[in-house]
């Protein structure tokens, strides 16, 4: 028998044994059907992950595994024959298939043919990688199989990248390379800022370091203490279907927005940021207000400004009726030095001063009875009806049972004006701003004003919304949001300093991944500019910052077109995997009005190719939404992404969208609309940002049409296609 018939009985036979584990888990979900007694929510709790266990098995009956590794450890010096797939396969209590997760897998990702190691729980394990084999196989039958040295430069990631993209954000778990594994791997309490150029893999990588760290923290850890942090809907609703195809259920995904307005907990209305996109530098002065607002700075006259409100709660007296019980000076005093480490809130630090001032009064009671006493005897001798009297009376015994019990319900009463809302808190602040500024900062009134503006209607810029969340952290903090162990944030470039301080505040168990791109900040005016900015705010410097330089979405002849962009702003070349393809094609075009008849026709020509996903991407949503109309006008019926689209759904395949919810999405085949230096200024950095994420969006194809001049930065791969 040969190979190939060696490794296609192989395969029959763990099928054989998928299949099995299959009927019996499909036999076990009817049997918790009909036998289970308790609450319905257990059941239904239960039977998801049963269902997500049965649809693993399915999904491995057709492709169990894709590589194998031969082993010999240098403490057994015995040959194991490991066969590594998504999920892992056993037969009774043997493992015929590893998971990818596992760390024995790590080999396959690391390591050339030769000497080995990878952690194990039991420490590090050396030994010699004899076989490196990856399997092509489809619906069950062995296609090829290709032994290989290095993961990344086969025959298999060249195949992958090289298809047409049907199914939107895959699983790569058969052809991570060694700098993505790395990433995946690191352990839990790690936090870590990948930069990564656009194609490198970084929200794939994000959710197999999720993936990952279900699998082997799932006994301390469960899916629902994860959260994936993404830059919009349109995004969210695009990556959803790879976590449970990694097996990983139940992990929650949402935006900064989503997760600043639960945090806040109050009914408030978010503007969108992508008007903000479209001023552009005509905005200079409030383009630096959002910027200040994203800042430490704000930050910090926030801090002066709740330092002289939390000192205004102690400014009275603690009295019972007329009586006084402690003086306004005694209870700013004990509030004041309470230890900020350990009361980190208002809310804590509250019930510690109360806490002490019980104390005080329980060791001044025989004094405040006796002062009591003599106050409540010239009220009941100054009384002139049985009514007042009898009323004096009630009095007395309720105020002396309540200094009996240290006047704990009156200081509760005392601080109960503490409990305000954060919207109203935020609105004093803001109408009370100059009287904080120690930055001196020159466009204070018009921050004040166009605030004050919005407040008015229950409106808050996403500028604002650092802001928000901090306050109510200080106050009282969500402690629902505790619970989270580790966050992922995705496209985190377009986040400012104060962001990224307050998902650390806020998510205060967590530990973090963040993934993100400096070339695609399209909000710059309050994104960040360095990431050992945020590694200092975060982490106080002792986060792992890691560089993804390699991108593997896009041709080399596409990625150098992006590249030129880049570096008309400044920023450097990608490392690319060689991956040739057509080269950009540059259409000019007469008039602007007849831009959209040119799209419709490359559409058609693009669907013919047999591309599956094809993008039409316009500057701005207005842009995008005229294009759509006017393809209309064509017979060319397609849908214009919105917010609130599902990507995932076949019927967008082909779609017109703009630059802002493109990001962190690819497809085969991508039309720039009217890339002109009027509509892509040279001298704009934001502009130049923008271009480059709508070209990197492009896996296999990019036309490039314009009317008028050609933007600057992309005259010089002009001339170099024109010369090829």
């Amino acid at each position: 028998m040969n190979e190939l018939e060696k490794e296609k009985q192989k395969l029959s036979e763990t099928i054989g044994i998928v299949n099995d584990n299959l009927e019996l888990a499909e036999a076990d979900l009817d049997k918790l059907y009909r036998e289970f007694v308790g609450e319905r929510e257990d059941l239904w709790s239960i039977a998801s992950g049963m269902k997500l266990h049965i649809k693993n098995l399915k999904a491995s009956s057709q492709k169990p595994y894709f590589a194998r590794i031969d082993f010999i450890s240098d403490e057994l010096k015995k040959k194991e024959t490991i066969y590594i797939g998504k999920n892992g396969i056993r037969k009774n209590e043997n493992i015929v298939v590893t998971d990818w997760r596992a760390p024995i897998s790590s080999l396959y990702y690391d390591f050339e043919i030769g000497k080995c190691n990878y952690e194990a729980p039991i420490g590090n394990v050396s030994g010699t990688m004899n076989l490196k084999r990856q399997y092509e196989i489809e619906d069950g039958e062995l296609i090829n199989y290709f032994d290989v040295d290095l993961v990344s430069n086969d025959e298999l990631l060249q195949k992958y990248l090289n298809s047409n993209n049907d199914t939107r954000l895959k699983s790569i778990v058969a052809t991570i390379q060694k700098e993505q594994n790395e990433v995946i791997r690191k352990k839990m309490f790690d936090n870590l800022i990948i930069q990564g150029v656009a194609g490198s893999g970084k929200t794939t990588v994000a959710l197999h370091r999720i993936a990952y760290l279900v699998y082997n923290y799932i006994k301390d850890i469960k899916p629902s203490q994860y959260i994936v942090i993404g830059p919009n809907p349109v995004f969210l609703k695009y990556i959803k279907s790879v976590l449970p195809e990694l097996d990983v259920d139940g992990v929650e995904q949402c935006t900064f927005e989503q997760l600043a307005k639960n945090y806040v907990d109050e009914d408030i209305k978010i503007n969108s940021s992508d008007k903000k996109v479209v001023m552009n530098i005509a905005a200079k002065m409030n383009n630096d207000i959002d910027k200040f607002k994203c800042s430490m700075k704000y930050k910090e006259m926030i801090d002066k400004f709740l330092e002289v409100y939390m000192l205004s709660l102690t400014s009275s007296d603690l009295n019972l009726g007329e009586f006084k019980i402690l003086d306004s000076r005694v209870i700013r005093n004990v509030f004041s030095n309470v230890d900020s480490n350990y009361c980190t809130d208002l809310k804590s630090r509250i019930e510690f001063t109360i806490d002490r001032l019980c104390r005080i009064i329980e060791n001044k009671n025989d004094e405040i009875y006796s002062a009591y006493g003599d106050y409540s005897y010239l009220k009941f001798k100054n009384a002139t009806t049985n009514k007042e009297k009898d009323i004096l009376r009630k009095k007395a015994l309720n105020d002396r049972e309540e200094i009996r019990k240290n006047c704990r319900s009156t200081l509760r009463k005392y601080f109960s004006k503490a409990k305000v809302e954060t919207t109203k808190l935020y609105k004093l602040f803001i109408n009370s701003i100059n009287d904080f500024d120690i930055y001196n900062y020159k466009h204070i009134n018009s921050l004040k004003k166009e605030t004050l503006d919005k407040i008015k209607n229950n409106e808050y810029d996403f500028e604002d919304l650092a802001a928000l969340m901090y306050i109510k952290s200080v106050i009282s903090p969500n402690s629902y949001y505790n619970r989270y162990a580790h966050t992922v944030v995705d496209e985190a470039q377009d986040l400012g300093e104060f962001d990224f301080f307050v998902l650390k505040k806020c998510l205060s168990s967590s530990t973090f991944s963040i993934f993100g791109d400096l070339a695609q900040s399209i909000y710059d005016y309050r994104g960040v500019d360095n990431w050992d900015t945020v590694n200092d705010v975060m982490f106080n410097g002792t986060g792992q910052i890691i560089n993804f330089n390699k991108s593997y979405r896009t041709t080399s002849e596409i990625m150098s077109v992006a590249d030129d962009v880049a570096e008309s702003i400044g920023l450097g070349r990608s490392e690319l995997v060689v991956r040739h393809g057509e080269d950009v094609k540059f259409t000019e075009i007469d008039s602007i009005d007849d831009i959209p008849l040119y799209v419709a026709q490359k559409i058609q020509e693009y669907k013919e190719k047999g591309y599956k996903t094809i993008a039409v991407i316009s500057k701005t949503n207005l842009l995008s939404n005229y294009m759509n109309d006017d393809l209309m006008m064509l017979d060319m019926k397609i849908p214009n992404i919105t917010l609130t689209d599902d990507l995932s759904d076949d019927q967008f395949n082909v779609c017109t969208i703009s630059n802002q919810l493109s990001k962190g999405l690819e497809f085969d085949a991508v039309i720039i609309n009217n890339a002109s230096e009027q509509i892509y200024s040279s001298d704009s950095s934001l502009d130049m940002k923008l271009l480059y994420v709508a070209i990197t969006r492009a896996l296999h194809e990019l036309d490039v049409v314009y009317s008028g001049e050609l933007t600057k930065p992309l005259k010089k791969s002009y001339q170099k296609v024109k010369k090829m």
